[in-house]
Formats: C-alpha cells, sequence, structure tokens
C-alpha cells in the first residue's frame, strides 16, 4: 500500500459538543460508563445502577448494570419507562424512596416492567463555557441513577456520593471531546509540518538551478524522494506558444514516461498534458482508467502497467504559462483537498524556478557574447599549436578573465594570459581596454615582454583605464641557432598571476615559478623582469587563471599539484582533447569562477 505523499490528514472534521457525545451514542455497552455504573451499585449498595441519555423518543443505556432482560442487553426503554426523565427536566439530584409512591413517577412503567422501586439520579453536565469539566452550572446531558428494587431512603451522603461519581462521570465525557479534540489537532499539526517540510525539500531542491534541465532534475528528484511518485516530467512551452517540449530527464530503470509520445506535445492537442496547460486546470485522475476515459488520446499511458493515479499540474507565473508538471503515482489514489493544495504550492515553486532558469539562460547568453567578442581567435603559426579554453561561472555577472595570441612583424607569438579584479560588467570593461592596449603594444614592437607591460604601466592613467590586473606576457621566439637544434625559447614576465605550467615531451612537468612583479595599474613605473626557458620539441606551455584551479575547499596549491599530475597522466593527447580532459576534471559543469585556460604546444619542425 503506497503512503500517503502529499501528508493529508482529511478535512477537519466537525468537533461535537459535549452536550452531543453522549446522545450521540448507540444503544450498546460503554465501557467507560459500565464502569461508572458499576461504581454507583458499590458506593450506594443498590443491585442497578444506570447512566443514561433521553432522547425526544427514547431511553439510551451505554452504561448499566443489573438490569433485568431483554433491557441489560438491548440497552434502551420506550419514555414510558424512564424516571431519569425526570432529573434531566429538573436538573437537579432526585430521589425517590418509592417510585409508585411519588405522584411524578407513579404511572411510569419502569417500576413492573424493570423492577425500579427506590430510584436516586444526579445529572450529567456539560461545562460552561470556562468552567472546569466537574462545574455544576453547565446543560445537563445525561444522568448517572442508583435503583433498589425495594422500597428505601437515601441518605445525605448516599446522595453526595451519587453526585460526585456524577460529577467524575461528566468529566469523561468532556475528556472525550477535548482529547479527541487534541488528538485531531496533534494529527492535523503533524500534517501541517510534514507538508511544510515537503515545500521546504521542494524549494531547497530548486534554490540553486540555473536551466530548465537542471528544473526538471530537482522535479524528478523531490518526485520521488518525497511524494513516492514513480515518475515526473517536466515539459515547457516552445518559443512559438505552439507546443509543449518534455525536457525532464528520463524515468527510472524499468519505468516507462506517463506518455512517451509527448516528447513534443501541440498545444491544441487532445491530451492530458494539453488540456492542464491549454486551460490551465489541475488534472487529477485517481486510475489510469479513468485518465483514459477522459483523454483517450493518452493512450501510452497504459503501457506503465502498476501506474494507478496521475497529476497534470500547469505552471503559471505572472499570467504567462510556462508549461506542466506530470506526476504518476505506482497505486490507485483519491486526491484530497490538501493534496490539491501541495500539488499547487508546487507548481507555484517549479513556475518560479523555470522564470528564474529562464532569465539567468538569457542573462548569460548575453554576457558571454559580450565576454567571447573581447577574446581572440587563435592564430596557427608553423609548427606551433594554440588552442583556449574560456568556461563562465554562470549568472549574469561577466567576469575580467582573458586570453590573448598574436603573431608579430618579427615573426615572434606572444601569448597573454590576464584576471582584472571584479567580476561584473566593469571588470569586463577594463578588460576589454587593458587587452587591446597591450596587444597594440606587444605588436608595434620587436622588444621583450616586460618592456611592453611597462609601456602599458605608464599608459593606464592617461588613458583612464581605472583597474587593476594579473597578466603573463609572454613569446615564443627562435633564433637561426635555435632552429638548427629544434628548439624555442619563451621568454616572459610574470604581473602577480598564477606561474606557468611547461609539460615537456616525457610527461614531466615543471612549474615556471618566478618571483612576481606588482599588479598592473597600480603604479605607473614598476621594475618588470623577464625571464627565459628553453622548450624542446613536443613541449607545452600551459597558462591560466585562478578560476581553473582554486575552488571551495581545495587550495591553490592543490589544485596546481592537480593540474600538474593531470596533465602529466594525459600528456600523450591531442592538444585540443588535454584541454578538454583540464576544464572536465578541474572545472566541471558548474565552476565556482570563470576561467580561462591558453596552451601552445611545439611540434617538431620539418
Amino acid at each position: 500500500m503506497r503512503r500517503d505523499p502529499f501528508v493529508d490528514v482529511g478535512a477537519p472534521a466537525d468537533r461535537p459538543a459535549v452536550s452531543d457525545v453522549l446522545s450521540s451514542l448507540p444503544a450498546a455497552a460503554d465501557e467507560a460508563l459500565d464502569r461508572f455504573a458499576r461504581l454507583a451499585t458499590a458506593a450506594l449498595g443498590t443491585p442497578v445502577a444506570l447512566v443514561s441519555s433521553v432522547r425526544a423518543d427514547r431511553q439510551v443505556l451505554p452504561g448499566a448494570v443489573g438490569l433485568p432482560e431483554p433491557w441489560q442487553a438491548v440497552r434502551e426503554t420506550p419514555l414510558t419507562h424512564s424516571v431519569c426523565r425526570h432529573v434531566q427536566t429538573a436538573g437537579h439530584v432526585l430521589a425517590f424512596p418509592d417510585v409508585r409512591a411519588d405522584p411524578l413517577t407513579a404511572d411510569s412503567l419502569a417500576a413492573p416492567d424493570l423492577g425500579v422501586v427506590a430510584y436516586a439520579g444526579a445529572p450529567l453536565r456539560a461545562p460552561a463555557p470556562g468552567q472546569d469539566p466537574d462545574g455544576a452550572d453547565g446543560p445537563v446531558i445525561g444522568v448517572l441513577c442508583a435503583i433498589d428494587t425495594s422500597p428505601r431512603e437515601w441518605t445525605a451522603t448516599e446522595l453526595a456520593l451519587l453526585s460526585d461519581l456524577a460529577a467524575a462521570c461528566s468529566a469523561e465525557l468532556h475528556l472525550r471531546v477535548t482529547g479527541g479534540e487534541a488528538r485531531r489537532a496533534a494529527e492535523e499539526a503533524r500534517a501541517a509540518e510534514r507538508r511544510s517540510r515537503l515545500q521546504l525539500a521542494v524549494s531547497e531542491a530548486l534554490a540553486d538551478v540555473r536551466s530548465p534541465q537542471e528544473v526538471a532534475s530537482a522535479v524528478a528528484l523531490v518526485a520521488r524522494r518525497d511524494l513516492d511518485a514513480v515518475w515526473a516530467g517536466l515539459l515547457l512551452v516552445d518559443a512559438a506558444g505552439e507546443e509543449l517540449h518534455h525536457v525532464a530527464p528520463g524515468p527510472p530503470a524499468g519505468q516507462e514516461p506517463v506518455d512517451t509520445a509527448f516528447r513534443a506535445v501541440p498545444l491544441d492537442g487532445p491530451t492530458a498534458i494539453a488540456h492542464a496547460a491549454r486551460e490551465r486546470e489541475l488534472l487529477l485522475h485517481s486510475t489510469t482508467a479513468q485518465l483514459l476515459g477522459r483523454f483517450p488520446a493518452s493512450r501510452a499511458a497504459s503501457r506503465l502497467g502498476e501506474v494507478g493515479a496521475t497529476a497534470h499540474v500547469p505552471l503559471v507565473a505572472d499570467g504567462e504559462l510556462l508549461g506542466v508538471v506530470v506526476l504518476a503515482f505506482a497505486d490507485e489514489h483519491v486526491f484530497s483537498p490538501a493534496e490539491v493544495e501541495v500539488a499547487t504550492g508546487l507548481a507555484q515553486t517549479v513556475a518560479q524556478a523555470v522564470t528564474r532558469a529562464r532569465l539567468i539562460a538569457e542573462k548569460r547568453t548575453t554576457a558571454e557574447v559580450l565576454q567571447r567578442a573581447l577574446l581572440t581567435r587563435m592564430p596557427q603559426p608553423d609548427h606551433l599549436e594554440l588552442r583556449a579554453r574560456y568556461v563562465t561561472a554562470g549568472g549574469e555577472e561577466v567576469g575580467g578573465d582573458w586570453y590573448d595570441a598574436l603573431v608579430g612583424a618579427d615573426g615572434a607569438t606572444s601569448l597573454v594570459i590576464g584576471d582584472v579584479t571584479g567580476h561584473d560588467i566593469l571588470a569586463a570593461g577594463v578588460m576589454g581596454q587593458i587587452r587591446g592596449t597591450l596587444r597594440a603594444f606587444a605588436h608595434d614592437r620587436d622588444e621583450g615582454p616586460a618592456e611592453a607591460v611597462r609601456r602599458l604601466d605608464r599608459a593606464m592613467p592617461g588613458l583612464q583605464i581605472s583597474g587593476m590586473a594579473t597578466l603573463v606576457l609572454a613569446r615564443v621566439e627562435q633564433t637561426a641557432a635555435e632552429r638548427a637544434r629544434g628548439v624555442r625559447r619563451l621568454r616572459w614576465t610574470n604581473a602577480g598571476h598564477p606561474a606557468p605550467v611547461l609539460l615537456l615531451p616525457d610527461g614531466s612537468t615543471q612549474l615556471l615559478a618566478t618571483p612576481p612583479d606588482l599588479l598592473v595599474g597600480v603604479l605607473t613605473e614598476v621594475a618588470r623582469r623577464e625571464h627565459e626557458r628553453e622548450l624542446p620539441a613536443g613541449s607545452t606551455v600551459v597558462l591560466y587563471t585562478d578560476g581553473l584551479i582554486e575552488h571551495r575547499g581545495r587550495s591553490l596549491r592543490a589544485g596546481l599539484d592537480d593540474l600538474r599530475a593531470l596533465l602529466s597522466r594525459r600528456a600523450g593527447l591531442p592538444l585540443e582533447q588535454l584541454l578538454d580532459e583540464v576544464v572536465a576534471e578541474l572545472v566541471g559543469t558548474r565552476p565556482d569562477d570563470d576561467c580561462a585556460l591558453l596552451a601552445v604546444r611545439m611540434h617538431p619542425q620539418g
């Protein structure tokens, strides 16, 4: 049996008043009220005692001890046999030494048919508002009486004992109501808490999603984990507003989707999905037969076998139709009002997540177009292979990471990797200014990288470039003698940037670490140092920004060690594939920061 996925306890029932409890009891033995009858016989020394409820047409005896048959078994009498009705009318204790001799009761059939002779009755009362359960001023709801089959005079002590027992019996009836209310309140509180936990789980699962695909994955997770659904799918309206496209992840192993034909569902079609979206109507079907009876076009649902109930939940945000969430459950199930409430809440949360994911996607696309417009298409000089990667952290922000490469008039290849401080559109603007200026300086003269960066330091204030950046400017050069030997030379300067990594043909790596100079944009006159390293054929130089190696929970040193180990393991791969492996393993699909990656491989000449 499937547990209720929506944790509903049903609609609150009407609370019975205390005055209704006794009058609603059937003509049958009640264990607790029989106990009070036994206490009355023991306290007053009588053979018979009753707990009675006098109604419009009869007297019901849920508590009874000592009545002759058939009355003890049937637990009810006509009003003609009731002495208790006089107590209920009087509203106080009545005592008759002999009912046959009293004008009020002389004509009662209780004496000849039930053997009632001596009678003492005390009213059972419901508490007045704000009064204790044993209060004496509430309405009379029944009678506790003691009966003797012979005449007797009732003492004041006996009547006081009977009144005390009646008060205790009244309290018992009151507790039945308040206890039932407390139980119902506790059940409803537990249900409300579970519904709140469910809503919290949905909100948490959807809090950090960045794409419709991630929304679909989160919905599927919550549906299986928290709702006991066997399948959940997300369908979104296309840009033309004509079709619903399925973006949900695949169903669990061995399960078929609710409708395998809804990879693209016409919005004006006859399926349940299209109807729920078009009419913006929540559709809840207890069985597959019920679903197909109303929407025969959803025939594919019959392939689910054991699937019973289904829910089609429309997604609407700010009046705009976004799509539909489809849920399928293993068992047949009648949906309750509380389940409708949960489904509505789910729809609102998912619709908000879809809207947010679409907005992020739109802003990310704009940001990436801007960012990539400022990046360079890689040149491919003879016998050098240059490859680059740029990975955004997502969201609407663009950062200051960049790479650049150019071949100068002297034939040397200049490489730049840099990172402007900041992660906003301003940082991207500063990046574009620094990149363009340094690119011009690196191209227009046959000079070393240190001098080009010194010229950048001096030019930034005059060009009103306000910002700071780390960077490495390197040149791959080759003299005639080096060409004859089949080697090249790397000459570089480092302005506060992570050190390049050299991957040698044998798979070993070297960190081209040097004492870094000051960032650019700080001072106009900075001592810039140059460094050199011979590069054998087959070697690869890798330049990168810190987003490649620095992540939450991992230090820069650990990230750098991971990069070098990965390069060594993958040294034999083509350069294009090598960079893909580096990005996949060190960055993944959810980077913490933007990162740029630039690599040059020295192929053998000739």
